[in-house]
């Protein structure tokens, strides 16, 4: 950096003495000090800036891992199942051999509780079907149920008589066990199913699940429920000849039939029924000859 010197200089005047005679005063002149010279700027001399060392923050990155939630699993409190009640109640004993035939609600009820029952439920909408409970005192090897569909007499409806035999086996059971069996026959609810479906044109499936629903064949039949009528009475003729003609019904007994047939008829489109009943149960402890489970329904030609 350069240096500036400033110099002062100081002025004097001098005024020289006057000697004999007098002289008149004269003004003296004042000697005025001049302005000292001043220097408007001083050196001045930058001191170095230190720098503050920049410290840099540590980045933290953020974990994508997601964290894991712990569930604690409650504690439930289990209730043990209540004992069955031995013997149980609403069954016929015979021999330490129980049985009760279960109502139709129940019956219903058994055959929707399950799906593995869809074909049982199935053969139930078309044929003659029933249930009974089963139970023992003593552990049974297997099973063995007896039954006989009844339907109206084709001399007179009013009159029921057996229409086939079912022979039943199934599995064994525990002692103290109730299990369900369902009794299964080909037997037709509706008779002359097939013509019936080919005259008023419906496949199986829908013309059941109407009756399911509770509709009456004259009620899914309508306006040609005429046509019917007609087709039953032919084919039921036809069926009384063949029977007199193989010898399975005397002349007498056919033409009571013929009677009949009117009746018999109207009564197959609004109030046919058929009831599986006559139930005999037996336990086996021995093992069994024939293949398990079986169900065999025969058909009786004379009604």
């Amino acid at each position: 950096m350069k240096k500036f010197i400033a110099a002062l200089l100081i002025v004097f005047v001098s005024i020289p003495s006057a000697h004999g005679a007098t002289a008149k005063p004269t003004a003296k002149p004042t000697a005025k000090p001049t302005s000292k010279a001043t220097s408007t700027a001083k050196s001045v001399v930058k001191k170095p800036v230190a720098k503050k060392p920049v410290t840099k923050k540590p980045v933290t990155r953020k974990s994508n891992v997601k964290k894991r939630r712990t569930y604690v699993p409650k504690k439930i409190k289990l209730t043990p199942a209540p004992k069955p009640v031995w013997p149980p109640k609403g069954f016929v004993e015979n021999n330490g051999v129980f049985a009760r035939v279960p109502t139709g609600t129940e019956l219903v009820g058994l055959l929707s509780a399950k799906s593995t029952l869809g074909k049982t439920l199935a053969a139930c909408e078309a044929s003659a079907c029933g249930a009974v409970y089963v139970a023992s005192a003593s552990d049974c090897t297997w099973w063995e149920i007896s039954a006989t569909v009844f339907g109206p007499s084709y001399a007179d409806i009013t009159t029921y008589l057996p229409y086939g035999t079912l022979r039943t086996l199934v599995g064994g059971s525990a002692a103290h066990t109730v299990t369900p069996v369902f009794l299964l026959t080909t037997e037709p609810l509706i008779p002359n199913e097939d013509l019936i479906l080919q005259t008023l044109g419906l496949k199986r499936d829908k013309f059941y699940g109407q009756i399911s629903l509770g509709q009456s064949l004259r009620q899914i039949a309508g306006a040609k429920i005429n046509s019917v009528v007609s087709a039953i009475t032919a084919a039921e003729r036809k069926d009384i000849d063949a029977r007199l003609a193989s010898g399975l019904i005397s002349a007498t007994a056919a033409a009571d039939q013929r009677d009949q047939l009117p009746a018999r008829v109207s009564n197959e489109l609004t109030a046919y029924n058929l009831t599986v009943g006559a139930i005999n149960v037996k336990c086996w402890i021995s093992s069994p000859t024939e293949a398990i489970p079986s169900n065999v329904y025969a058909p009786i030609t004379t009604r």
